[in-house]
């Protein structure tokens, strides 16, 4: 792959700015996998990559005067799994294992002291962990599906400090003196937005009718757990458990390409922090409220 990417920004608000910026980089991704077939009902597999992600500019000149950079990064991969059929085919049950090192991963730190949003490169970053997806149909048109992940990542830099909260918040990294300022060693944290565990349910049902027609009813239902908003961590911004469901019924014939449906989005009306500001207050915003609705389908 080679890639090169140009800016060019101008300010015309505020004092006046023209900046460019360029980079660019090439590198040759490679992945190598295996299938090993048991039986009909089972299948093993292994894969090796090796994959690139090139250099990137931040050009976020609104606040600021600087426009950063951040270098090219890659990741070593490797993943062990299992694919399956169970029960004459009426489940499917697969998992996966892996684990993965990035080379030089990019990051942006967003907020501390100001509005600010900046590129920056750590020198390692690790992940492991599995993945478990399957289903089940269990009769009378009733089936249920599912998923359950477990997801560690690291960053590995002992020399990387970011900016905290410009609001007075409860920061849990070693904190760094440079100059007049004060940094957060960000080296063992999570990576920003990555929970630990995640999980997913869905519950579908589907009736024939005489015509050709169907009713039709779902339920599914999301969690995550264990997430940091920011690159440093601290008590106001790790986040525990978040979880959100939903519900759809109705009716449709495929055959004219017609359907009619009601809908219930966050049934329990769950207020999850999805993102925060830090540099002036310590403001979260959350995911949309319960919403519903009819839906009047025609496909052509």
């Amino acid at each position: 792959t080679d890639d090169s990417r140009d800016f060019r920004g101008q300010r015309v608000l505020g004092p006046p700015l023209d900046v460019t910026k360029k980079v660019g980089d090439e590198q040759v991704s490679w992945d190598v996998s295996a299938l090993y077939e048991v039986n009909d009902q089972l299948n093993l597999f292994a894969r090796i990559a090796q994959g690139y992600r090139g250099p990137s500019i931040q050009g976020r000149i609104a606040t600021s005067n600087v426009v950063t950079t951040a270098d090219s990064e890659t990741v070593m991969s490797y993943e062990v799994g299992l694919k399956s059929r169970l029960w004459d085919g009426r489940a499917r049950l697969n998992a996966t294992a892996y684990i993965y090192e990035v080379s030089d991963p990019q990051f942006t730190a967003i907020g501390g002291e100001g509005n600010f949003n900046q590129l920056i490169n750590a020198d390692k970053g690790e992940g492991y962990g599995i993945e478990i997806d399957g289903d089940v149909y269990l009769g009378a048109g009733f089936s249920v599906l599912g998923g359950f992940a477990w997801n560690h990542t690291e960053i590995k830099d002992s020399d990387l400090l970011v900016a905290f909260c410009g609001a007075a918040c409860t920061v849990t990294d070693p904190i760094v003196n440079v100059g007049t300022t004060r940094r957060a060693n960000i080296d063992g944290n999570p990576f920003p937005q990555a929970p630990e565990y995640t999980a997913n349910i869905t519950l579908n049902y589907e009736h024939s009718l005489a015509n050709g027609s169907e009713l039709f009813a779902s339920t599914d239902w999301v969690m995550q757990k264990n997430f940091n908003l920011f690159l440093y961590e601290s008590v106001e911004f790790m986040q525990d458990t978040a979880f959100e469901g939903g519900v759809r019924a109705g009716w449709r014939d495929t055959s004219r390409g017609l359907e009619a449906a009601v809908y219930v989005r966050n049934v329990t009306d769950e207020a999850n922090v999805i993102g925060a500001i830090d540099f002036n207050n310590l403001t979260a915003f959350v995911n949309e409220p319960r919403t519903y609705g009819v839906q009047l389908t025609k496909r052509f």
